[in-house]
Order: C-alpha cells, then structure tokens, then sequence
C-alpha cells in the first residue's frame, strides 16, 4: 500500500522549495515591519513542508498548540481575517488528507463505527445553525467560530484515517502528556512569579492575538486567590486540558508497557498535578477523580479505597479552610459560593429555553429573545440549548457507541500494554463527560482548542481498539 505519509519525491521538493522562497520574501518584507512576524515568517514555510510530508507530525503540531498556545493568532493576516495556529494546522492537515484520498490510487477512506454517527452529529449541528437565522441575525464572529467548531470535530476523521501504527498511537498519547506537563510547567512558573513580571510576560503575547494589560490574570471572585492559567487565558479552560493529560498519564504508569519512561511519567503527572490544584478548577478536579474511578474499574481495584477515602476526606475537612482548594472544591459541590449560586440559575435558564425550543434549539447565535441566553456551564444543556434535544441526543448515542464498541473490542485484547492504552483513552473521555457536568468547554465553539481535544481523543479510541493485536509497526487501516 502506497504510504499516506510522504508525498511523491518531485512534488514534496517542488513544495518545499516554493514554501521557503515565498517564506523568504515575506519574512524579509516583514521584517521592516515587526521582527516577531518576520520570524513566524520564517517558520511558517519549515511547518509547511512538514505538515505537508508527514501527517504524524501535523498531529503532534496539533497536541503542542492545544497546550501551549491554544488562542495563538498567525501575526499575518489572510485578507481581514487573522487565522489562528489552530486553523492553519488543522485545515491544512484536512487538506493534505483529502488530496492524498483523491489523488493517490492506493488511498482509501478508512471507515469507522462511529464515523456516521459524527457525521450526523455535525450535519444536525449545521440545521441548528440554519435554524437560528429565523430566530436571530448571526454576526460574521458567530459564523467564524462556528465554522472553527466543526474543524475541530472534523479532527476526529484525520486521526482515524492518518494514525494507522501502534507507534503513531504511542507518540500521539505521549505528546498529549508531555504537552499537559510543558503547559502545567509554564502555568506553575507564571503562578509563582511576581505578578507584574507574570502580566508582563502574558501581554508580551499581544502579537499573537492574546490579551494584554493588568487583567491578564485570573483571580477567584470569592477570594481573591490567584489562579493558574498558563497560557490557556482561563483557569478552567486550562484545567480541561490539563485534566486529559492527568487521565492519561495516570493510566500510563498503571501500565506494563507505558508509553514513557516512568520517570518521565511520574515527573509528568506531578507538574500536572500541581498545575490542576493551582487552576482551582472544580470540574477538573471531580472529572479527574471519575477517571481515576474509570481506571481503578478496568484496571487496579486496589485503588478504589484510598480514592473513596480522599474523597471522604476532602467533603467532610475541605470547608474548614476556606481558601483551600478542598474548601473551594466543598463550596462549590454544597452550592455555598457564588459562583455555584449563578450554575445552579444559569441550569434554570437553561431549561426554560430549552423548554420553549426544545427540538432544534435556538442555534450558534443570540437568544431569540431578550429573557433569555445562551450559556450554560454544562456541555450537555449548552448542547440542548444550541442544538435541541434532537442534536443532544445525537451526541449521547455517539458516546454509548464509543463505549458499546471500546468495551467490546477490550474484551478481545492480550496485549497487556495496547489494552491499557485503551483503558487509559477512556478513562480520559471519561473523565472530559464528567467535568462536562459542570462546564461547557469541550462543546463551546468559542474554545476550539478543548473541542478539538476532545475529539482528538475520541479518534485514538477508535485507533487504539481497531490496532487490536497487530504488528508493531503494520498498517492498522486493513482492521
């Protein structure tokens, strides 16, 4: 079978001589202007060739600018519009995919249990999308992001279809982990540091398209206490992210045959650990925890005592210090705080919109009318909201497929270190449902990055269960 990894000898050279001399001319003109946009210039031509050339490392681009820089903007604008590194990568990696389908003859499309149902997921989401014109006018940011959210979606068929070896497999759950401890490594760093050089150092990214100024940081409403957010703009935002590479980390060293070193693990999951608890992030932290309950279920039942005894532990001492992460984790779960006060009437709100549009939802835009809003700290009435029950629905079969066919495919595994590579992807997605009780991320189209990481999981499940007990190194898309 022809590789989908390396394109023909003349044309990958051909490319890649064109990308740097036009690289060159724009970097040299740019130049005159900023020296920040003359060096992303420069890059932009070596990452060009790169995504161009090898898929995997796309991939592995994808995981580094979900972590790292989530919100980076490239510095040189594309007629009105600025993409971001996101877009950039993620289009282009759907582009070489869908060329290589359509111009190679050994290319096919690699099918997927769950690949019609995605797709009906995204087409009920393009209805919502239709239907809410006749309820409100959808500005040129709604469109946009919208249309970023169903790139990041659209992930899930390039890792299918790229990711074919057990190798690419173990790269893509070791990047997602390494990526979640550079992102907690720099999150403590900019926490620890004195707050005028931490704001300083965080507005230094304006040309990026971040935000800059003295409200960089994040502090709790309630407390004053300082949050961490790395460079993910939001501490919750941040605690997502870091709350799959925790899962899958965790996982990782239950393992037989981890896809690290164990000191790299272990060093990984600590930095990870004390970002997590810096973020104050609730639903992180809960959606953690019922992954570490997932993993103690497949994989070591030894666990379930200490995690119920630190569960214990934390709900009946947690409120005695109030400025504890234990006590923000208990007022947040009793409803003592504000911030939990406002989720519980944001879920009435909810469901008396839900209520009164109930089958389509109100769409990607404004609510209809001026008693009510879209917004929601729950993926699941966020979801209801924008996309009806109809479109709710559709997500939930998508997920009790994922696990129907996980499960089964678990059932059939020897390999001890493929299986828990599975075990640890779900105990991740787990883990991101969870969390999604209390918060919106990994479905908000104004946060691309988690959505994409979401189905970036999503996709490695697939991966991991249809690589069963292959070869290393075979061709997983004959499975």
């Amino acid at each position: 079978m022809t590789s989908a990894k390396t394109n023909s000898p003349a044309g990958f050279y051909l490319a890649a001589i064109s990308a740097v001399c036009v690289g060159l001319c724009v970097g040299a003109a740019a130049a005159l202007v900023n020296p920040l946009i003359a060096a992303a210039a420069l890059a932009a031509p070596i990452v060009l060739v790169l995504l161009l050339s090898n898929t995997q490392a796309g991939l592995l681009a994808v995981t580094c600018i979900i972590y790292l820089l989530p919100f980076g903007v490239i510095p040189l604008p594309l007629g009105p519009v600025k993409l971001t590194l996101l877009d950039a990568t993620l289009s282009v990696l759907l582009l070489v995919w869908i060329g290589r389908l359509l111009t190679q003859p050994g290319e096919h499309l690699e099918g997927s249990p769950l690949g019609g149902m995605v797709v009906v997921f995204i087409g009920l989401a393009t209805v919502s999308f239709l239907v809410g014109l006749s309820y409100a006018p959808i500005t040129a940011e709604s469109v946009r992001f919208f249309l970023k959210a169903i790139n990041s979606i659209l992930l899930f068929f390039t890792i299918v279809n790229c990711v074919r070896t057990r190798r690419d497999l173990e790269q893509l759950v070791a990047a997602v982990i390494l990526g979640g401890a550079a992102a907690a490594a720099l999150a403590v760093g900019l926490y620890y540091l004195p707050a005028e050089t931490a704001t300083r150092l965080l507005s230094s990214l304006k040309v990026l398209g971040y935000a800059s100024g003295p409200n960089v940081l994040r502090y709790n409403a309630a407390t004053g206490v300082l949050r961490a957010i790395g460079t993910s703009v939001d501490p919750n935002v941040l605690g997502a992210a870091l709350m799959v590479s925790s899962t899958l980390c965790f996982g990782q060293l239950l393992s037989a045959r981890p896809v690290l070193r164990r000191s790299w693990l272990v060093l990984s999951f600590g930095l990870i650990a004390v970002a997590l608890l810096l973020t104050y992030s609730r639903g992180s932290w809960i959606g953690f925890l019922v992954g570490l309950f997932f993993l103690a279920a497949f994989r070591e039942r030894r666990l379930f005592i200490p995690l119920l005894l630190l569960a214990a532990s934390v709900y009946f001492f947690g409120g005695a210090a109030d400025e504890s992460f234990a006590g923000h984790l208990v007022s947040g779960l009793t409803f003592q705080d504000q911030a939990a006060a406002m989720r519980l009437g944001e879920y009435k709100d909810a469901q008396r919109l839900i209520a009164r549009y109930p089958w389509f939802g109100v769409g990607f835009g404004e609510a209809p009318s001026v008693d009510l809003y879209v917004g929601v700290s729950s993926i699941y009435l966020l979801l209801a909201e924008q996309m009806g029950l109809v479109g709710l629905a559709s997500f939930l079969l998508t997920i009790v497929a994922l696990y129907v066919v996980s499960l089964r495919r678990l059932l059939s595994m020897n390999d001890p270190g493929l299986r828990m590579l599975l075990i640890s992807l779900l105990a991740a997605t787990t883990a991101a449902l969870a969390a999604g009780v209390g918060d919106h991320y990994f479905v908000n189209m104004r946060f691309p990055h988690t959505v994409a990481l979401f189905w970036f999981i999503i996709g490695l499940n697939m991966v991991a269960g249809r690589l069963q007990e292959l070869p290393e190194g075979s061709d997983a898309r004959r499975n």
